[in-house]
């Protein structure tokens, strides 16, 4: 599974200062001194007093197309408690869920179309579909995403798998998405709403099926501790074809607000297909005098497009070819980065 750093980046420059004096390494036409390709480069290392000390992050954004993920979101009684924790925490699992989605949705409104489903949609065990869709998938969404929270709280039962038919239903009512579509079922116990608990799980899990069966993998979350059933979550995770990486538990558990966090950085960097192309938010003062790097490994300029970077297909845009496109596109790289007034090499 990709890492989330891999996918949305920030663009870091450092402002050149005067041009080094002495030493071997000066080998630099005036505007700063020369970085070698084979050069293993943190970003500390290209912000020293070689290319001055200011450090400036410029927006990036990935290119990629950007996938579905329609978030079901269980709102029963049971989110209105606190995390069992010692010691005690008596903030509510409703608002560290809230927090979280909202600033999962703030931070990659532009890389994920975002939706959001709720059950029940009343206080007891109905699922109102189509209206359980709260916040139709889209980009741009962390606003309406926002105002559901602002106006709902938890309340009612558990009736998992209705909230996943109706998950369903909005994907048949929308174009399919080549990027990719994707359920986050997120609940904090078990399911019910049926004639027996052996019912409500066998319903939960032939749900996520259904999805799997039309192309729509399900991301399963359990939250909050104590309440949930690994085995019903378990058996959807393995449904849903999008099991946790080592697993058992095949879901992914968040038994606190920075473990809630860190899970929902990683099923969100899984789904985000990685591009070889970013837009700048700002060019850079001498577009000529850019070192680039991957992981701190410094990239050469390709001109011919053959095997490095350039700027394309305009000045606002970077992209990588040939080895370094691979690299980035199978999810082996963590950070990339842009350094101005230090001339990277160019191979062509």
């Amino acid at each position: 599974m990709r890492a989330l750093s891999c996918l949305v980046l920030a663009l870091s420059l450092a402002a050149c200062g005067p041009t080094p004096q002495g030493g071997d390494d000066d080998d630099s036409d005036g505007g700063g001194t020369t970085i070698d390709a084979t050069t293993d480069l943190t970003d500390a290392d290209l912000t020293d007093s070689s290319c001055g000390a200011q450090n400036t992050p410029i927006a990036v954004e990935n290119l990629g197309d950007p996938p579905d993920l329609l978030i079901v979101l269980d709102r029963s009684g049971s989110m209105t408690s606190p995390i069992p924790t010692f010691p005690p925490n008596f903030t509510p699992k409703w608002t560290i869920m809230r927090d979280a989605l909202n600033a999962l949705a703030t931070d990659l409104e532009d890389n994920i179309r975002f939706g959001l489903a709720e059950f029940p949609t009343n206080d007891d065990c109905a699922v109102d579909n189509p209206g359980a869709v709260r916040v139709p998938i889209d980009l741009n969404q962390a606003p309406e995403i926002m105002q559901y929270f602002s106006s709902r709280g938890a309340n009612g039962n558990t009736p998992a798998h209705l909230g996943l038919q109706a998950a369903l239903s909005h994907f048949n009512s929308i174009t399919p998405n080549p990027a990719g579509r994707y359920v986050l079922f997120a609940t904090d116990g078990e399911p019910n709403c049926a004639t027996d608990a052996a019912t409500a799980a066998t319903e939960t899990v032939n749900a996520v099926t259904a999805l799997a069966s039309a192309g729509i993998k399900t991301y399963v979350l359990g939250f909050g501790g104590g309440f949930v059933d690994d085995s019903v979550l378990n058996n959807a995770a393995q449904a849903g074809q999008v099991p946790r990486a080592g697993g058992p538990p095949h879901y992914y558990a968040a038994n606190s607000a920075a473990e809630l966090n860190a899970v929902l950085d990683q099923i969100a960097g899984g789904i985000i297909v990685p591009s070889c192309s970013y837009a700048l938010a700002s060019l850079p003062p001498n577009p000529d005098d850019v070192t680039v790097t991957l992981d701190g490994m410094v990239v050469p300029r390709s001109t011919q497009h053959t095997n490095g970077w350039d700027y394309h297909p305009d000045s606002m845009t970077i992209t990588f070819f040939g080895t370094y496109c691979t690299q980035i596109t199978s999810g082996a790289i963590a950070n990339v980065s842009f350094v101005y007034g230090c001339p990277g090499p160019v191979v062509d």
